[in-house]
């Protein structure tokens, strides 16, 4: 059974709940942000440095689309075994 979230007004962050503690969020932020690991920690808790930081609509689909794209390579790996 496949269900959909559909983001207007969570949080990146609240959106992810359900996955969170399975992703290697630094391995994300380096191979497809080109950043470091705070920089994605601070734009999940929406404050850097005391100021609110989120992510922009740009950043946004890249994460969707690393996610997809994480997800299409566990699916591929998954239906070799």
């Amino acid at each position: 059974m496949e269900s959909r979230v559909v983001v207007s007004n969570g949080s990146v962050r609240q959106v992810l709940a359900d996955i969170y503690e399975d992703i290697n969020w630094a391995y994300l932020a380096k191979n497809y942000f080109g950043k470091s690991r705070s920089w994605l920690y601070h734009k999940f808790s929406g404050m850097n440095n005391g100021k609110p930081d989120d992510f922009s609509d740009v950043d946004r689909e890249k994460l969707k689309g690393a996610l997809c794209d994480i997800a299409d390579r566990l699916r591929r790996t998954a239906e070799t075994l």
